[in-house]
């Protein structure tokens, strides 16, 4: 990003402002809500401050993922992961982060560490999602309910869908507005994950 607005000249450098939110690679509350913003006719900055409670208070994530996945991940990026982690052979591994707000803000430093914190290990993708749906109903306070619900999914749109119905079987707390959708993955998810592979991101709101 930055070597693109080196790229620029010094009049359309001043129009680009660049917000971090630090959660890599989950670009996908943060496009939305600007999108929303700019459609409602609001400015940058106000975007921006929207863009930034999210990430700073609201971002929550389940990450749904094979055991061949998890090994590619580990030989590429060790570190990632803590010392002497494991998985066992043809298991689905549940990485994310609490879902509930967070009252104090995480440097933008730490967020990246804690992308493979695991929540929950099964082994059926079936047995994943429902005690995903178990941690997100369990993680919400009584005040909490989701706002945005954004399933990303490599290849198969179609459990993407019928994780939002589990979730709205499950009687998850939501918004009546909530925001739900419905994508398939980039070109860097596909490469990194396997075929049927999954995220939710989470947006919450104290209501």
């Amino acid at each position: 990003t930055m070597v693109a607005i080196d790229m620029l000249e010094d009049a359309q450098k001043k129009l680009v402002k660049v917000f971090v939110h630090g959660w890599t690679f989950y670009e996908q509350p943060f496009l939305t809500e600007a999108i929303k913003f700019a459609e409602g006719g609001k400015s940058i900055d106000e975007a921006i401050e929207a863009c930034k409670e999210i990430g700073d208070h609201c971002f929550s994530f389940s990450n749904f993922v094979t055991t061949s996945s998890v090994r590619k991940l580990m030989a590429w990026r060790p570190g990632m992961f803590p010392e002497g982690f494991t998985v066992e052979d043809n298991s689905f591994i549940a990485f994310g982060l609490p879902v509930t707000t967070r009252d104090v803000v995480m440097p933008l430093a730490e967020r990246a560490g804690k992308l493979m914190t695991v929540q929950n290990k099964a082994m059926s993708m079936v047995d994943l999602q429902d005690a995903e749906i178990a941690r997100v109903k369990d993680n919400l306070k009584p005040d909490e309910k989701l706002s945005k619900v954004i399933v990303q999914t490599i290849g198969r749109i179609d459990i993407g869908h019928k994780f939002l119905q589990k979730m709205k079987d499950a009687n998850v707390p939501m918004m009546d507005d909530v925001e739900l959708s419905v994508c398939n993955a980039g070109i860097f998810a596909a490469v990194v994950s396997a075929w049927g592979e999954m995220s939710a991101v989470y947006v919450v709101k104290k209501v």
